[in-house]
């Protein structure tokens, strides 16, 4: 099984997952919100690159199957129900709803993705779970780090480390990827305290300043919701739940 990782989620094309389980990484906070919201009984996330898209979407539903969360650079969207603390997605909340979502940079990496054999999202939250997956399906793997704005964040970087020690076990390759071989690399120098370097990356910096430094050490805890999102036809739901209705 050969791993690959981008570092950035903006330079993924096609051809690069097509034929590939894919695992998409937004640390802060996507994958932890989106885990959450499926965890707090959201019949599905649906991942949207733009404000428009969400428009067109919701114009012909029923308000109250439905809703909104969002951001822009970490500020929740004007007009939407939530922003994209998993904080917000409770049962009471979003229970037996569909979840409208966009976000600076993970919502979009996901729909780029859309031309894998199986796309799944992961963060610290339910890494074994998806790690356990992507193993057991057996195809090449591609992680996408989200990143910031088309840039490296450290906190999916150490994330993307995290996913190739579980893929690989005690397989290490030999021969890795220059991207593969920083993140791995970064995740085995930091692994035993991994919430200090995640609190001094300037994404989590720039969370607390607005407030939402408390996401931070819950976007960071370890397996604490272990289900596996998937995305089908432009939705994200639990694992089981595709599984029994195919």
């Amino acid at each position: 099984m050969r791993v690959e990782v981008f570092l950035s989620g903006g330079s993924v094309l096609p051809d690069d997952v097509r034929g590939r389980t894919v695992i998409v990484i937004d640390v802060l906070r996507a994958s932890t919100t989106i885990a959450t919201a499926l965890s707090n009984g959201a019949r599905a996330v649906i991942p949207v690159g733009d404000m428009a898209e969400a428009g067109k979407m919701v114009a012909n539903l029923d308000p109250a199957s439905y809703r909104l969360g969002g951001e822009r650079d970490g500020v929740p969207i004007e007009g939407y129900h939530f922003g994209n603390s998993p904080r917000e997605y409770s049962r009471d909340a979003i229970g037996d709803r569909t979840v409208i979502l966009l976000t600076t940079n993970g919502s979009g990496a996901i729909v780029r993705c859309a031309e894998a054999a199986e796309v799944l999202v992961g963060g610290f939250v339910n890494a074994e779970a998806v790690a356990a997956h992507a193993r057991k399906a057996g195809r090449d793997v591609v992680i996408v780090c989200a990143g910031w704005r088309n840039r490296i964040s450290l906190e999916d970087t150490l994330c993307a480390g995290l996913f190739l020690d579980l893929v690989w076990g005690e397989a290490v390759p030999g021969i890795m990827t220059d991207s593969a071989y920083i993140a791995w690399t970064m995740y085995r120098a930091e692994r035993h305290d991994l919430l200090g370097p995640i609190q001094r990356c300037n994404h989590a910096k720039r969370l607390e300043g607005l407030g939402y430094g408390e996401d931070v050490a819950i976007c960071a805890r370890r397996d604490t919701l272990p289900l596996v999102p998937v995305y089908r036809e432009g939705r994200l739901v639990r694992l089981q739940e595709t599984a029994a209705a195919a």
